[in-house]
């Protein structure tokens, strides 16, 4: 009679945290690999953004700077980070973000305040939450099967080092 006892990892978190263990140059490759799983999710998310608003952020200030609008700055901004906040007690695998403070500002301006900015934006765009939120529902169904099968490969390469780790002890 053998005595057999096995660890597996189930969930996402928890294979990247077991990965950093081994080999912290690992981890970030699984994220990368995460993160590159799903182009048409980003190209979605960067579609919404305009390539003119038609205005300055800061009067003088045009393209540059900070805060200044330029398209290909916000594609920069439009990014896939591994996790999230969680919300009714459920954590997100991945979650769009917009890095770039302009894109943020195009996005949100109007949603607490009316200044004469936020009015125009609002005129012109429509209202808050003009970027990522308005393509929510296909960033969900299409980044899903890509994201899937990824965080798959990362669990599996987990767990395998996992069982080779305990083998070892």
């Amino acid at each position: 009679m053998s005595l057999e006892t096995s660890v597996e990892i189930t969930g996402l978190r928890q294979a990247l945290n077991e990965i950093s263990k081994l080999d912290k140059s690992a981890r970030f490759k699984a994220a990368a690999k995460i993160k590159a799983s799903s182009p048409a999710m980003l190209e979605e998310g960067r579609k919404q953004f305009p390539a003119e608003i038609g205005v300055s952020m800061i009067r003088g200030m045009g393209n540059k700077g900070r805060l200044g609008y330029s398209k290909d700055k916000v594609d920069k901004g439009v990014q896939i980070q591994i996790g999230g906040r969680a919300r009714d007690g459920v954590t997100p695998l991945v979650t769009l973000i917009q890095k770039d403070a302009a894109g943020a500002l195009f996005s949100q301006a109007g949603t607490r305040n009316t200044s004469p900015f936020s009015k125009l934006l609002t005129s012109t765009f429509g209202k808050p939450q003009r970027g990522l939120w308005r393509s929510r529902a296909f960033i969900a169904e299409q980044g899903t099967a890509d994201i899937m099968k990824a965080i798959d490969e990362v669990i599996a390469d987990a767990n395998r080092a996992l069982q080779a780790r305990t083998a070892t002890n």
